[in-house]
């Protein structure tokens, strides 16, 4: 009876973590209102092909910054 307890935590354990990682990471409208710049600064609708299909330059530069606007 315990190891069939152990295995329903592991199994429900396992079922949350994957759950969580399926869970996409998405920018806020909070970086907008922080920083004054449209959504449509860093973020492109359509990429080009070969670029990178979420940042502009200037979002490439601010991911790299530590999410700050570069000077």
């Amino acid at each position: 009876m315990k190891t069939l307890r152990w295995f329903v935590v592991l199994i429900t354990a396992l079922a949350v973590v994957t759950v969580w990682s399926l869970v996409p990471v998405t920018a806020t409208p909070k970086y907008a209102k922080d920083t004054g710049k449209k959504c449509t600064d860093c973020h492109v609708k359509v990429p080009k092909k070969g670029e990178d299909p979420n940042l502009t330059d200037l979002g490439k530069a601010f991911q790299k910054n530590d999410h700050k606007l570069p000077k």
